[in-house]
């Protein structure tokens, strides 16, 4: 398979050769924009490697010109699955199955790198340093969340305002403010890895059979996105963003205008009953003082990290939908037709952009790459099958069972208690939450973003299930998202 023909990729690690979509890959459109990559991928890249400085300090492998550690073959994001599972290799506990069966859908971990993995103490001083990022990250994420309001209203005083001119201050601060946040999720999203392996093994150790309901002991401590769902109705709300594509700015642009999941819309908020006893406590009440004691803070410190990833990532969203604001203002004032922009990166918008020729000649490339069918899995190691796909196994990452009538994305509901049925879904999803029983999808993984909104809303949830592909709005559909099973009733 050869990419040679998109001049916008860019270049592979010379020996770390393994890409999985991931999450990223699941909710992004197909192929990103070149403007929407350099906010999203470069910022992503370089929070990943300042985490991985942090917690290791200097690393050969996550160093070198031309290491990404998000590739973009075919216009396409990918997540570096390798770089994660050598993270994996470095700290205690961690192993990079756990990796890949957290975010990548299960599959196989790519060979190790490494020649020796670390000894018993480079890997307690990494996994102490790595707590460390955790136990500071709520304090940082709150002090971003004012600085993005702050940002938030900027934008607006510029854009509403007589000082148009002031477009290119926006986008030298919001630069900044990206990396921030992409940086604070990328430590969440370790960090959630750590949590639930920390809980496995605790609940596995003091409850017999315990490992078989932890679906049910993943608690999000107040994540955003039920807040943002009550806030969204607000015109020029901060909650706005949540009605377009999360990551494509140029959504309204073709060609990326028929990639992007069309947004949902609004609907009124529905009230979720909740239970009177909450699992966690039942499972505490029942083991005693001492185990449910060390039940509950497993328990509360996985909510608590994935909550703060959830949080960071709705405020890179948040930027995201700010520069969708002001890309095209600065893309006039610095002479660019409103066609031209998305084939550009902010820094070239900012500094010098390409000429005419360039510009076209990435329009081709890019129209190249919207026709290349891409892989979830890539492999260009010496030797790797060509095509090859790992087998996804479905997985139930939201406890309860529904039975309902399916719709599809885009669809409004017509009554509650239905089944949202689709290739992969995220966030933006949020105004139908309210009316739906389950969801099914035939992409994703446990910490998948709608994974976790739904343990959130106490929706019933399977993840890479082979039928979701198969299943058509106006079936009856079952869901266990306990056991995983999907079937088509009629």
């Amino acid at each position: 398979m050869s990419f040679q023909h998109c001049r916008v990729d860019t270049y592979a690690h010379p020996s770390l050769r393994v890409y999985s979509a991931g999450n990223f890959g699941e909710i992004a459109p197909k192929r990103l924009s070149p403007m929407s990559w350099s906010l999203v991928g470069r910022p992503m890249e370089l929070g990943t490697r300042r985490f991985i400085t942090d917690i290791l300090g200097a690393q050969r492998w996550a160093t070198g010109s031309n290491y990404v550690f998000t590739g973009y073959f075919g216009c396409r994001p990918y997540h570096n699955l390798t770089a994660y599972c050598q993270i994996a290799e470095h700290v205690n506990l961690l192993t990079p199955q756990d990796v890949t069966a957290a975010y990548f859908e299960g599959i196989t971990p790519p060979a190790s790198a490494l020649a020796h993995r670390p000894g018993p103490l480079r890997r307690n001083s990494a996994t102490a340093r790595m707590l460390r990022e955790l136990v500071e990250l709520r304090p940082r994420v709150i002090e971003l969340e004012q600085q993005v309001f702050d940002f938030e209203q900027e934008v607006e005083a510029v854009l509403t305002g007589e000082t148009t001119w002031r477009v290119g201050e926006l986008a030298a601060h919001g630069n900044t403010l990206l990396e921030r946040a992409w940086h604070l999720h990328i430590i969440g999203t370790s960090g959630s890895i750590a949590a639930e392996v920390l809980q496995r093994n605790v609940i596995g150790r003091l409850v017999r059979g315990g490992n078989r309901i932890t679906n049910w002991l993943k608690e999000p401590a107040e994540l955003p996105w039920g807040r943002i769902a009550e806030l969204a109705p607000i015109p020029g709300g901060p909650s706005q963003f949540v009605e377009r594509p999360f990551y494509e700015i140029a959504d309204t642009a073709l060609p990326w205008a028929d990639f992007v999941i069309p947004p949902m819309g609004q609907s009124p908020a529905a009230a979720r009953e909740e239970p009177d006893l909450s699992p966690r406590e039942a499972l505490i009440g029942m083991g005693g003082r001492w185990r449910g004691a060390g039940i509950d803070a497993t328990v509360l410190f996985l909510g608590d990290v994935m909550a703060l990833r959830e949080h960071s990532k709705s405020l890179a969203m948040r930027l995201l939908h700010a520069h969708r604001r002001f890309v095209p203002v600065l893309a006039e004032l610095r002479g660019l037709g409103a066609a031209d922009w998305p084939y550009l990166s902010m820094s070239e918008l900012r500094g010098t952009p390409p000429d005419r020729t360039e510009i076209e000649a990435r329009r081709e490339s890019c129209e190249d790459a919207l026709a290349v069918d891409m892989p979830d899995y890539l492999d260009l190691s010496p030797g790797a099958p060509e095509e090859f796909q790992p087998t996804r196994a479905p997985r139930g990452v939201s406890a309860g069972v529904c039975d309902g009538i399916a719709i599809g994305l885009g669809e409004m509901p017509t009554a509650r208690g239905a089944v949202l049925a689709c290739e992969s879904a995220d966030a933006n999803v949020l105004p139908i939450l309210p009316y739906v029983g389950a969801v099914v999808t035939a992409r994703g993984s446990q910490y998948s973003h709608i994974a976790i909104i739904c343990r959130e809303l106490g929706i019933p949830a399977v993840v890479s299930h082979p039928l979701a592909a198969d299943i058509k709005p106006g079936q009856r559909v079952y869901v266990n998202g306990d056991t995983g099973e999907v079937r088509i009733v009629h």
